[in-house]
């Protein structure tokens, strides 16, 4: 992969500029580095409410459950070394990154929200799910079904620095991208997630976690439902499955030392790509678990049929979850005004998130100037699921395919 698109770099310059972003990076940085500090909280909490227990039920309880037995020691050492084991990886991102990990900073009384918490702990699944051997049953469900209709849709040409350009937007932390990439395409990811990005820089760029130096994680240790044995939440998971920099070259034809077209973007989809710079310029936009993370799906509908060449394809593969969906109206918010004053702490794109159907979504597409050319519904798909627990968010997906008209309908993409 090209140094010039070090991830650390790109962000060093787009923060240098923004007050706001440099706040929210360190904080970002402060979630990293308690990650261990709120997982032997959680510990602790545990342990409190299982001592808080009346002594008649405090008897039946396994010896691991009770302080100061040896069983309960053993339970405590595996969990302390699973925070520790996670940490050390966190505090391998934040090395990379240039910023001080947990080690190498004191004790501080800016403690970060929970929220910040789940965040670090979804990105330690996220990599489980792209980067481990475990997490192939997973990218196989979503990814594969992707990368046929690209290959069908999208094909390959001459290759090098003729090849289609694809953008992969939400790309997490890299791996759909990186199999784009291996396949002869040129990519770029985009990821608006400052958690995410710093992993995916990390794992794509460091060269400190390979196979031959993997890493292990723990990405449930926070999980205390619907398990069937303790040790499943520090159960072990080993990243990653492959060098991304190798997989990369050992793709490319042994003649041609071009390194592939492979880059991330870091920002808002729209802001970097409703630009008039973007217009017209990609072959393919690929989402994966992402339409759906938008206020307002129609402004990604119409940022994604601008960017588009024509006969240009959107190929997308996820639910319709709506992250920005808001809280329902009550009989008592007499206006509109009410209702938003009631929530004023909320975020503003949970009170102006619009949800649709898929078939409404279909009718959107067909107006902005796409062909439907492929659909599927009712994917089966799994999402950073734990395989050991009871229970497990199973997502009935919409997969399709949708062509940019050769002729184009600017005007319906105004506003």
């Amino acid at each position: 992969m090209n140094e010039h698109h070090s991830l650390s770099q790109a962000y060093q310059t787009y923060l240098s500029h923004d007050k706001k972003e440099q706040a929210h990076w360190e904080d970002v940085c402060h979630a990293y580095r308690q990650y261990a500090t709120f997982a032997l909280c959680s510990w602790a909490n545990q342990c409190h409410r299982f001592d808080a227990l009346p002594e008649s039920q405090r008897r039946l309880l396994p010896p691991g459950l009770i302080g100061g037995s040896q069983e309960f020691d053993e339970r405590a050492k595996l969990f302390k070394d699973a925070a520790i084991r996670n940490q050390f990886c966190l505090d391998c991102i934040l090395r990379h990154a240039g910023m001080p990990h947990s080690q190498q900073v004191g004790p501080t009384t800016t403690i970060v929200g929970d929220g910040a918490i789940s965040k670090v702990s979804s990105v330690l699944k996220s990599l489980a799910r792209d980067w481990s051997v475990e997490g192939k049953g997973e990218r196989d469900m979503a990814y594969e079904p992707i990368l046929n209709s690209v290959m069908e849709h999208v094909p390959i040409g001459a290759g090098g620095a003729h090849a289609p350009k694809i953008c992969v937007p939400g790309a997490g932390v890299g791996r759909l991208a990186l199999e784009l990439t291996a396949l002869g395409y040129r990519v770029q990811g985009n990821e608006f997630s400052l958690f995410m990005l710093l992993a995916s820089d990390f794992i794509l760029n460091s060269g400190v976690c390979t196979t031959e130096k993997p890493m292990e994680i723990s990405p449930w240790l926070f999980e205390t439902r619907n398990m069937h044995s303790p040790t499943d939440p520090i159960r072990k998971i080993v990243i990653p499955d492959i060098n991304p920099s190798s997989y990369l070259m050992s793709s490319e034809d042994d003649n041609d030392l071009t390194p592939p077209d492979f880059s991330m973007a870091a920002g808002d989809f729209c802001g970097i790509y409703g630009s008039l710079r973007e217009e017209s310029q990609w072959n393919a936009i690929v989402c994966c678990f992402f339409l759906d993370a938008a206020p307002s799906i129609v402004e990604y509908i119409q940022v994604i049929h601008k960017m588009l060449k024509p006969g240009g394809h959107l190929i997308n593969f996820g639910p319709l979850l709506y992250h920005w969906s808001g809280p329902a109206m009550r009989p008592d918010d007499r206006t509109r005004e009410k209702y938003q004053s009631r929530f004023s702490y909320l975020d503003s794109r949970y009170m102006s998130s619009v949800d649709m159907s898929w078939e409404d979504v279909r009718h959107i597409l067909v107006n902005a100037g796409f062909d439907i050319v492929e659909e599927r519904v009712g994917v089966r798909t799994l999402y950073t699921a734990d395989r050991r627990s009871m229970m497990n968010m199973a997502y009935r997906c919409i997969h399709f395919v949708a062509k940019k008209r050769e002729t184009e309908l600017e005007e319906m993409n105004d506003g």
